[in-house]
């Protein structure tokens, strides 16, 4: 009898304390980024594109919304807004341009569209956007960055 006291005493001091399991509902709702709406990402916005690896400017623009959905592109030193639509997305959107326009810098050139993504983070929109050919969809012209800060 003794033997196993000293046997019981010993599994108690060298057992581990057991952490109580995290519920993994509660943890993924912790982690889940605020929902972006309409009204964070409306209005006008001023922005600047720069290449996927570089921090060069590539070209400056400003964004205006025409509604939740919709809005208007025009790139610096060009007079044609580009459209495009909006679609929100947990904490992100995704906007899609909706005719093939003119790169401005080579107007003669082939027409384009542009598919980007972008969040909100500390107060401006930055994203992602790769550029195709119009009538090669899958083509890739170029890929980049951007950011862009609400206009006053």
């Amino acid at each position: 009898m003794r033997t196993l006291l000293c046997l019981a005493v010993v599994l108690a001091a060298c057992s581990k304390a057991e952490t109580p399991a995290v519920d993994s509902t509660t943890a993924v709702m912790a982690a889940a980024p605020m929902m972006l709406t309409a009204a964070d990402v409306g209005g006008t916005w001023n922005g600047m594109s720069m290449g996927e690896t570089s921090d060069s400017v590539t070209n400056r623009w400003t964004t205006e919304s025409t509604d939740d959905t919709h809005g208007t592109l025009t790139i610096a030193g060009s007079k044609d807004a580009i459209p495009f639509t909006r679609m929100l997305d947990g904490d992100s959107m995704i906007v899609t341009s909706n005719a093939p326009y003119a790169n401005p810098a080579d107007a003669k050139g082939p027409k384009l569209n542009f598919r980007s993504v972008g969040r909100l983070k500390d107060g401006k929109l930055v994203g992602t956007v790769v550029t195709t050919l119009a009538d090669k969809p899958d083509s890739v012209v170029a890929r980049g960055r951007w950011e862009a800060t609400r206009a006053p």
